[in-house]
């Protein structure tokens, strides 16, 4: 169980319509559980992630007794649901309670490839919103706000670069522009797609893949550049990974959609 894990209950018996999970992830295992039954589970509209795992207690599932659902911004899981908590899942013997989970993969300990020191990384963690309602609702599928991102000074070592990995499951848009601000030092400036995989070695993954969108090239002192990313002509991806050499000011901004243009 992950932390910091919201109390259903106390939406339950203070007269709330839903119970929201909104909370960045710690870890890629995160698992959160809710104790009260609900009527129609989705996506939140602040979710980065895009694949959702929902699983509730069934008799009829042999062995295990888990039964699960996997909810996106286009399908939501509409019925209700009772979370079973004097029942018990097998072979863990936990309550059957509801449960949920992150499908997309999460990696923290990915390293882009010829990362060596001097480099530096950093990630935005993906936040997961879900959200379970307490009464009957027709299907309802909001769509996934946009999501700006804007970094400004990077944590660049002398001789390395500052590498800033940003969440983008399921997104088919993305807005980007970079400015280097700098009077007098160019910028190696670069853009690679990543689709995390699941892997026992952790920093030495193999089968993660990177796919050159903008290959790191140089921003002259002033100057600015901007690439707009699509489904259509890039690809999707799990995360977007920005490269700088220099320390900034260097404005990026980040601007991605579910609906493209």
């Amino acid at each position: 169980m992950s932390f910091p894990q919201p109390a259903a209950d106390d939406y339950a018996v203070n007269n709330y319509q839903l119970f929201r999970l909104n909370t960045p992830l710690s870890s890629p295992g995160d698992i959160y559980e809710s104790p009260q039954g609900g009527h129609l589970v989705c996506v939140g509209p602040q979710s980065d992630i895009a694949n959702i795992n929902v699983a509730y207690f069934d008799d009829q599932v042999p062995g295990t007794f888990l039964q699960f659902a996997t909810i996106s911004p286009t399908r939501s899981f509409v019925g209700f649901v009772s979370a079973r908590n004097e029942a018990r899942f097998a072979p863990a013997h936990r309550p059957g309670r509801i449960l949920c989970w992150a499908d997309d993969i999460y990696d923290p300990s990915f390293r882009p490839r010829g990362f060596t020191a001097p480099d530096t990384i950093e990630f935005v963690p993906p936040q997961l919103d879900m959200i379970q309602y307490f009464t009957p609702l027709s299907s309802v599928v909001p769509p996934r706000s946009d999501k700006t991102f804007v970094f400004q000074n990077y944590k660049v070592a002398t001789g390395g670069r500052d590498n800033i990995v940003v969440p983008y499951y399921g997104r088919k848009y993305c807005y980007v522009q970079f400015t280097n601000r700098n009077a007098v030092t160019a910028n190696i400036f670069g853009i690679t797609g990543v689709n995390y995989a699941i892997t026992q070695n952790g920093t030495s993954n193999p089968y993660t893949q990177e796919t050159a969108i903008r290959a790191p090239a140089s921003v002259a002192a002033g100057a600015s550049v901007t690439v707009v990313i699509t489904a259509q002509n890039q690809g999707m991806f799990d995360a977007l990974l920005f490269s700088v050499n220099e320390a900034g000011p260097a404005p990026l901004r980040v601007v991605m959609s579910d609906t493209g243009v």
